[in-house]
């Protein structure tokens, strides 16, 4: 074997040794149960597009969805039906979802005026991001979904589209 052979192996097994050992190490810092305390979400009040308001304290003790979105983002409306059809399905179970809009009052007006989801839809506006940050969120993006437990603890969370199948998921995996 030449030296350039033995270089070449000595560098193929150290890359591969280096993809397992972050891979393993990857795996073993995902969190399984709890990612972050937010019972300070409970605290808070959003207005509906009607002009009432929702307060987030008659969430306290229930299994809640908490979507991020806004009018002008293609993927938040396309798992919006998705949303809908958990939160009609679960609501009697105790688990609600709950839109948290990043956009105008006038906007989720005209929105939810044209479009009929069984969840409230609420207005965070632009402080929606930053709420969004306080719950996991590192991205700045949207939609964002977050699963808060009954103690106010984020269990699961995810930047970008959320599928029916994952949302269950998640849900099955902490009932």
């Amino acid at each position: 074997m030449t030296k350039n052979s033995q270089r070449s192996l000595i560098a193929i097994t150290g890359l591969v040794t280096l993809i397992i050992g972050v891979a393993i190490g990857a795996w073993r810092i995902q969190p399984s149960v709890s990612v972050a305390p937010a019972q300070w979400i409970f605290d808070l009040s959003f207005p509906d597009p009607k002009g009432g308001a929702t307060e987030m304290a008659s969430l306290r003790g229930r299994l809640t969805v908490v979507n991020f979105w806004a009018t002008w983002c293609p993927p938040c409306v396309e798992e919006m039906p998705e949303l809908s059809l958990i939160h009609a399905e679960m609501s009697p179970k105790g688990i609600k979802v709950i839109g948290l809009a990043v956009d105008s009052p006038s906007n989720v007006r005209e929105f939810a005026g044209k479009h009929k989801f069984s969840y409230p839809l609420l207005v965070a506006g632009a402080s929606g991001t930053e709420l969004a940050k306080r719950l996991g969120n590192s991205i700045d993006g949207l939609p964002y979904t977050a699963l808060i437990d009954e103690k106010g603890i984020v269990l699961r969370k995810k930047a970008g589209r959320i599928r029916e199948e994952e949302l269950r998921s998640w849900i099955s995996e902490v009932r």
